[in-house]
């Protein structure tokens, strides 16, 4: 089985819990197969509706345990049939490269660093 990363799972139960399947779909901005639609239907959605393992999630999306029960989900259904693999690849492929986006960080240098040759520190007192 080709190498499906931690990330890349994680980048698809993220982007439904914080967008949905249809935001999702939308976002993406291209065709998704109806197959590969109906494959998370399946794992995550019944009579329209978010199943436990998602609606969970999606109430608090940074909360580590309820986000590797959706990986796990996926993980195991990829497993469980190629087929899913190809959606999962298919899906992955097209969701945007990256949600994340630093803002307000004292932590973080947005700027050219010219110290002159002396020290240099990000954050308060680090290193002390």
């Amino acid at each position: 089985m080709p190498l499906i990363t931690s990330s890349m799972l994680t980048a698809l139960a993220v982007s439904l819990a914080t967008k949905g399947l249809e935001s999702l779909i939308e976002d993406t901005g291209k065709s998704i197969s109806q197959g590969a639609i109906n494959w998370v239907k399946s794992l995550f959605y019944k009579e329209g509706e978010p199943k436990k393992a998602l609606k969970e999630l999606q109430k608090n999306p940074s909360n580590e345990s309820k986000l590797e029960i959706v990986k796990s989900i996926l993980e195991n259904s990829i497993e469980a049939n190629s087929e899913n693999l190809n959606h999962f690849k298919e899906i992955i492929s097209k969701l945007p490269k990256s949600d994340m986006k630093i803002k307000g960080s004292k932590n973080v240098n947005m700027g050219n660093v010219d110290t002159g040759g002396g020290d240099f520190r990000i954050g308060d007192n680090y290193g002390k």
